[in-house]
């Protein structure tokens, strides 16, 4: 997360108007199913060109028994100059895919299980956007709320149509279906608002604030109740985000990766990354393990 992203939300609505905000970009597909079943395809036309694409049966079934796109396997990060990455953290390696056609103002970020990244910029505009191509769109259902202005972004469900995003305001979780465009409030949290947030991929929140030393929470869904609190032996106080891969977090600050270990307690500062990063996530197909291979081909 941007630190200017919370902190002058007049900065962000005066980058919304430069950049044309709704007004530039329209949302040329049918949004027919939870949160990556589209069946747009890139071509000329200039449509988004959206994540690897299936047509399951209905029902949890069928919906179990699809496994999830290699595309969905990854953490992707996004920041300044709006450049959408791909990040293998076994070997520490970026892959750049291409610049954001929608935003000039990232900050925060999530996947789902089909690989289809979702990107908050431009006074808190929701974009649905291509791990393949970097293209995106606003979401149509989404609707500015009051606390809402930047927001922290996260799925946690284990469906391939999972469609419900948990997101952190200025102080209050609260959850949106990307559908519907129904919104609700879950509470208010008890600490500092100002940071990431992501899943391990069991259900579970967690929040990264942007302090000095970081602090990583693990939230109830639920409640907003604190769970856990964990520190991150990593300054805070920059550009911001938070990831989740084999079984580790990783802190993106100021350019710097940090992996975290939350049963050995530990924080390795990895090295730097090829961009400022302002927003990073994962779908909650991303392993649970250490892995010692290259990314899913």
């Amino acid at each position: 997360m941007r630190r200017a992203s919370l902190l002058g939300a007049t900065l962000l609505v005066g980058a919304f108007i430069a950049c044309g905000g709704n007004d530039s970009t329209t949302f040329p597909f049918p949004l027919d199913s939870g949160s990556g079943n589209e069946t747009s395809t890139a071509d000329d036309s200039g449509q988004p060109d959206f994540a690897e694409t299936s047509t399951p049966e209905a029902g949890p079934a069928a919906d179990a028994a699809i496994d999830c796109p290699p595309s969905a396997k990854l953490i992707y990060v996004t920041g300044i100059g709006a450049e959408l990455w791909s990040f293998w953290p076994p070997t520490f390696t970026f892959k750049k895919i291409g610049t954001l056609t929608c935003t000039t103002f990232p900050t925060h970020m999530t996947v789902d299980r089909m690989g289809v990244a979702w990107v908050v910029g431009d006074a808190g505009m929701l974009y649905k956007t291509s791990t393949k191509t970097a293209q995106c769109a606003a979401l149509p259902t989404w609707k500015q709320q009051a606390g809402f202005s930047d927001y922290a972004l996260s799925l946690i469900g284990l469906s391939n149509n999972d469609s419900l995003l948990y997101v952190l305001g200025q102080t209050n979780l609260a959850h949106f279906d990307i559908i519907t465009g129904k919104f609700q409030n879950v509470g208010a949290l008890s600490v500092p608002t100002f940071g990431d947030m992501t899943s391990n991929g069991d259900g579970t929140l967690y929040y990264l604030n942007d302090s000095n030393p970081l602090h990583l929470y693990e939230i109830n869904p639920s409640s907003a109740a604190v769970m856990k609190t964990y520190t991150i032996n990593a300054p805070g106080g920059g550009n911001q985000a938070l990831a989740y891969f084999g079984g580790r977090f990783y802190a993106f600050e100021n350019g710097a990766v940090y992996e975290y270990d939350t049963v050995a307690n530990t924080t390795k500062n990895l090295g730097n990354a090829p961009l400022q990063i302002t927003g990073a996530g994962q779908s909650t197909c991303v392993p649970t393990v250490p892995q010692e291979a290259g990314p899913p081909n």
